[in-house]
């Protein structure tokens, strides 16, 4: 499906305010409401819209360390990497992992209370998956740019 106009205009809006009303959308829109929730139940079928989620504010959480692990891996089978990604994902502290090619394996993206909670997760969590030959971490000084929205044209 290729996205008009209105569409963009519409996925705008919600990447900003998901919880946007569907009459303030039609009003924004100017369309009537049924063709506005038509519209977002296809854009839903269709994939354009995966979910809706709320975003916390980490610092508010005690989450005021963010930290970047490149990680090496010894082997680089379809099982290694399928058991590395399954680690990732049942570890809570871990909020982001890709696969990526370069110098390292994996990039992780870690959210810890502080240097002793972060301490605590390498020690007893992290460095305890196998398959692990080196890992590099880097810590946040401070963010200059977070965006969780595409702008549509």
């Amino acid at each position: 499906m290729i996205l008009d106009e209105i569409d963009k205009k519409l996925l705008n809006i919600l990447q900003e305010n998901s919880r946007i009303t569907i009459r303030e959308l039609s009003e924004q829109l100017f369309l009537s409401t049924t063709p506005i929730h038509e519209r977002i139940k296809k854009l839903e079928k269709q994939g354009y819209i995966r979910r809706y989620i709320t975003l916390l504010s980490p610092e508010h959480i005690g989450k005021k360390l963010i930290v970047y692990i490149s990680v090496s891996l010894d082997k680089h089978t379809k099982e290694a990497i399928d058991e590395f990604e399954a680690h990732m994902h049942r570890l809570d502290e871990v909020m982001e992992a890709y696969y990526i090619s370069g110098s390292s394996d994996f990039l992780v993206k870690v959210y810890c209370e502080d240097m002793s909670d972060f301490h605590n997760f390498i020690t007893n969590k992290f460095s305890t998956i196998g398959n692990i030959t080196q890992f590099y971490s880097s810590f946040v000084m401070s963010e200059s740019k977070v965006k969780h929205s595409f702008k549509l044209k």
